[in-house]
C-alpha cells in the first residue's frame, strides 16, 4: 500500500499545486487556443481585469518567443499536471524524474519570464512588486526551484543506493 500523501509533505505541497495549476491552465493561461464559439465570457472578463489590475503584457502585447511557452504549456504542462495528480497520491516511484524536468523547465522558463517583466518600465511598483506580478512569477519561479532541487536530492539517495560505495551528493535520507 502506498504512503499516505499526508506523510508526504512535500508531495502534498506538489499535489496542492498542480491542483491549483490546472484549472489556472485551463481557465486562463491556454484559453487562447480556445475556438472563440466555445469559451465563455467570464473567461475574457478574467483576463480583462488581470491585464487592467497587473500589466501583464505577455497577454495583451507578448513577445515573439512566448506563445512557445504557451504551447509548452499545452503539450507538456496539461499532460504532465493531469498525470502528477494521481501520480502523487499513489506515490508512483516515477514522480520524482517526472518533477525534476518539470521543475527544470518551469524554472527556466519562468526566469526568463520574469526578467522581461522587470524590464517594462510602464508598470507601478505595486504591479512589479511581491504583492503583484514580482510575487506571481517570483512564487512561481521559488516553486519549479525548489521541486527541481528536492527531486535531483530524491533521484541520487536513489541511485546511490543501487551502487555499493556511492555516497549521494546530498548525503541526506529519503
Amino acid at each position: 500500500m502506498a504512503t499516505s500523501i499526508f506523510s508526504r509533505k512535500r508531495d502534498l505541497v506538489y499535489l496542492v499545486f498542480f491542483i491549483v495549476h490546472l484549472p489556472v491552465m485551463l481557465a486562463f493561461d491556454l484559453t487562447a487556443f480556445y475556438p472563440i464559439n466555445i469559451k465563455p465570457l467570464w473567461m475574457s472578463s478574467i483576463r480583462t481585469w488581470y491585464i487592467a489590475t497587473y500589466g501583464d503584457r505577455f497577454f495583451y502585447n507578448p513577445p515573439a518567443w512566448f506563445p512557445v511557452l504557451t504551447f509548452l504549456e499545452l503539450v507538456y504542462h496539461l499532460p504532465l499536471t493531469l498525470w502528477a495528480i494521481p501520480a502523487l497520491l499513489r506515490n508512483d516511484p516515477r514522480i520524482p524524474l517526472a518533477l525534476l524536468v518539470f521543475g527544470l523547465e518551469t524554472s527556466l522558463t519562468t526566469l526568463v519570464c520574469l526578467a522581461e517583466m522587470l524590464s517594462w518600465g510602464e508598470l507601478s511598483s505595486v504591479q512589479r512588486g511581491v504583492q503583484g506580478l514580482g510575487g506571481m512569477y517570483g512564487g512561481y519561479l521559488a516553486t519549479g526551484i525548489f521541486m527541481t532541487l528536492d527531486c535531483y536530492a530524491r533521484l541520487d539517495q536513489m541511485i546511490a543506493k543501487q551502487h555499493r560505495g556511492m555516497e549521494p551528493v546530498t548525503k541526506k535520507k529519503l
